[in-house]
């Protein structure tokens, strides 16, 4: 009889699974079925060794990893898998705070998102009387905050340098935002994890407590811990560390956001028997992508050995494409994607990555007018828009009515006649006595230069939100949504607008209250599960802590997004565009060169490039530009562009041209530039012109055009001159092998190296050197 846990693992992976006790560090390359090991260990853990399913944590980075995870689950162990506790870093955080009832906040505390924490620091940063343009933005001071809370910093523990003024006004800024989380008892993405680790480290009780209650902590995506989630994981433990992590420093890719990558380079280090298994093998991709995978990743400085392969057989060699600029790169990439589409391959299995959002604009133009369907994929639009955080916030006002910034948002929405003057009159009220806004609405009669009419609206806003307070906090988030919607007339006012776009929001609203209702019904009745907090907080908790790498992918559409937010999918067919130095890798223009200091950079960018590689199955597509639109000191300006080297890195058999034993044709020669790296080679772009690919091929997508060979340096004579009547000269017809036919408009001079510019038929003009063009 087969074992649903332990068949169909292969030898590592059931080594990994079949772990007893101790530490493990379990290296899951791209695509060896990381997920897999990870359930099928819970699973073995609970059936196999007689481990309570309440005595297991499982951490997880996404809502959507953690659903996943629990969705196997429930398939492996049944009713059991509903005791496990299956969580993101954040959501066991506040789970902690509110079993707890820890860092003074209440039980139903409500958790600011990404929008809140700027619009907070925003208020902050005017209260202090500093404007965006001044000392510092407050997306620079949210950076900031943001990067102390991963290191576990209160505000006063932070420590600058004497002369970082903007340091300084930040860490002001900060004292003043947390106070401002404390006044309206909530906590923002950093506290979820800094309090939970600053109360355990404080209460030897407290962490006992809790690292008795876990027999076994399960992490993954190790690779992207930051320090303070790193060292709340340790003590959960305790003194008995039964703890498996499962990760690739290969595909750490999130150092801006406070990663570490030494978390799992380090791990045997702080536990110094800790056993290490590597996941290798690749189930996802053909040997051609995890050759060209491997090939720029094996140059990273600092990464643990390890090489992908897989047993299937073949694969169709890599295309490059090179454009003159930006636009012909979006033209050559839509023409590809229609191949593929012709070879059978969907238009969602097929997707285009790039290193800066800015990227995608002539993408999508190119897309567009080619007619073909596609999606930028950037986030979870919907509970961003307008008036679903209205209604959110009302939501939260009814938990928790001393949250100012939910409570200015929605003061005069719908419009009740309190203008801008009456709102800043009444926060310099509260703040001068030190109360909430909530607090201060119970006091309007001290209020100066209020008038009666504002005075009115203002009191009848502060009964609606303490009536919701009273009726709503409790209640399950559906009935809590549908109440919002009828008692704050928010629904009433677009109906009443009878626009289309009204129409529009009223359809959102009704999506938000079938979300409410959705997970109403999908919350578990497991007897032993006691939830501190009310059902409507939880809802609030899940779509506040809701990330991008939670959004939908696509269907019938192709998907457009960064190689940052591709991490985690897979697609038949990947494009990956801007392979030139200064876009991937990514430098700012003030960086010239590569440094010894920047080096950790340079490494992180090579694994996002690995990790965009090892999305791809069956098809990858690299592209560049010849020259792009930059920004520099003297402005803006087309600029002439030079390839990655980490095409450099890449054989030239990985795209179907004979190596250079195999045929006198050599590869492409590699240069070296200033900046570059000792042992990191880039390709001329002059060395580049056999590579076009022009329009795709018939036969395959993935083949682009064979690159002439040169002759050997004994056949040619170089002093030899073409006759006068082989030049080309202007008027002259021509022919191109993928660009095809033309006329000359200009050129440079004499001889087959000389650069021609050709008005092209199907092209426009291009320039190209002589000595791949014939006469027509």
């Amino acid at each position: 009889m087969s074992d649903p846990i332990l068949d169909n693992l292969n030898d590592t992976q059931r080594e990994a699974v079949m772990h007893r006790e101790g530490p493990l560090l379990v290296l899951a390359g791209a695509g060896s079925g990381k997920t897999r090991v990870l359930v099928h260990r819970v699973a073995h853990l609970v059936r196999d060794q007689g481990v309570p399913p309440w005595r297991i944590l499982c951490v997880t980075f996404t809502n959507k990893a953690a659903g996943e995870m629990r969705e196997r689950l429930h398939l492996l162990l049944g009713p059991l898998a509903s005791d496990l506790w299956v969580f993101t870093f954040h959501a066991f955080g506040a789970r902690f705070l509110r079993i707890e009832a820890g860092a003074g906040l209440p039980v139903a505390f409500p958790i600011y998102d990404a929008d809140d924490q700027l619009r907070l620091a925003k208020s902050v940063l005017a209260e202090m009387g500093l404007a965006e343009d001044e000392a510092i933005t407050p997306r620079a001071a949210l950076s900031r905050i943001d990067r102390w809370k991963n290191d576990a910093l209160l505000p006063e523990e932070v420590r600058v340098g004497e002369h970082d003024e903007e340091g300084q006004v930040a860490t002001a800024a900060y004292a003043r935002y947390q106070s401002a989380l404390a006044r309206a008892g909530a906590a923002d993405f950093g506290d979820l994890v800094m309090y939970p680790l600053r109360l355990l480290e404080k209460d030897e009780r407290l962490r006992d407590r809790w690292s008795d209650r876990f027999a076994h902590i399960l992490v993954d995506e190790f690779q992207d811990t930051n320090p303070a989630q790193y060292r709340l994981v340790r003590l959960l433990c305790g003194p008995v560390p039964n703890l498996c992590v499962v990760g690739d420093d290969d595909q750490a890719i999130y150092r801006w956001r406070g990663a570490d990558v030494a978390n799992i380079l380090g791990f045997d280090r702080d536990y110094r028997d800790a056993r290490i298994v590597k996941l290798e093998q690749n189930y996802r991709s053909s040997r051609p992508i995890l050759d060209a995978a491997n090939a720029v990743i094996s140059r990273a400085q600092w990464r643990r050995p390890k090489r992908l392969w897989t047993e299937r057989d073949g694969g169709v060699p890599l295309a490059l494409l090179v454009a003159q600029d930006e636009h012909e790169e979006g033209e050559l990439i839509a023409r590809a994607a229609k191949t593929a589409r012709a070879q059978g391959i969907r238009w969602e299995e097929i997707a285009v990555l790039y290193r800066t959002n800015a990227q995608s604009r002539p993408l999508e133009a190119a897309l567009r007018e080619q007619g073909i369907p596609y999606v930028v994929v950037r986030g979870t639009s919907f509970y961003e828009r307008a008036e679903v955080k209205d209604v959110a916030a009302y939501l939260r006002l009814a938990l928790a009515p001393r949250s100012d910034l939910d409570l200015l948002r929605v003061v005069n929405r719908p419009p009740r006649g309190v203008g801008e003057k009456s709102v800043a009159r009444l926060k310099a009220f509260a703040l001068q006595r030190e109360l909430s806004l909530f607090d201060a609405l119970a006091e309007l009669h001290r209020v100066a230069d209020l008038t009666p009419k504002v005075t009115r609206a203002l009191a009848q806003f502060r009964e609606l939100i303490a009536d919701l307070h009273a009726r709503v906090a409790n209640l399950e988030a559906g009935i809590a949504v549908q109440e919002v919607l009828e008692n704050s007339q928010l629904l009433e006012r677009l109906k009443l607008e009878g626009t289309d776009e009204s129409v529009d929001r009223i359809e959102n609203l009704m999506q938000f209250l079938a979300a409410a209702r959705e997970f109403d019904e999908a919350q578990p009745r497991s007897p032993s599960r006691r939830d501190p907090e009310p059902p409507l907080a939880r809802f609030l908790e899940r779509i506040a802590l809701l990330g991008e790498a939670d959004a939908p992918t696509p269907e019938g559409r192709v998907a457009l997004m960064t190689l940052h937010c591709a991490k985690g999918l897979e697609f038949e067919m990947v494009v990956i565009s801007g392979l030139e130095e200064g876009i991937l890798p990514y430098s700012r223009p003030w960086e010239r060169e590569w440094q010894d200091e920047t080096r950790a950079q340079l490494d992180e960018e090579r694994r996002l490039c690995y990790v965009g590689m090892t999305r791809a199955k069956r098809a990858l597509t690299l592209s560049l530009a010849r020259r792009r639109m930059t920004y520099r000191d003297s402005g803006a300006g087309y600029r002439p562009q030079r390839p990655s080297r980490f095409l450099g890195d890449l054989p030239p058999e990985l795209f179907g041209l004979p190596g250079a034993r195999e045929t006198r044709a050599a590869p492409p020669r590699l240069h070296r530039h200033p900046g570059a790296v000792e042992s990191d080679p880039i390709i001329e772009l002059d060395e580049l012109d056999g590579w076009h690919a022009g329009r795709p091929p018939s036969s395959s997508f993935t083949v682009p055009p064979r690159r002439p060979p040169k002759q050997d340096a004994s056949d040619l004579d170089l002093d030899q001159r073409p006759p006068e009547e082989k030049r080309l000269k202007p008027g002259d017809r021509v022919l191109h092998a993928s660009l095809g036919e033309g006329t000359v408009t200009s050129c440079d001079s004499a001889g087959p190296d000389t650069k021609v510019s050709v008005a092209f038929h199907d092209w426009g003009e291009k320039r190209v050197l002589a000595r791949f063009l014939r006469k027509a």
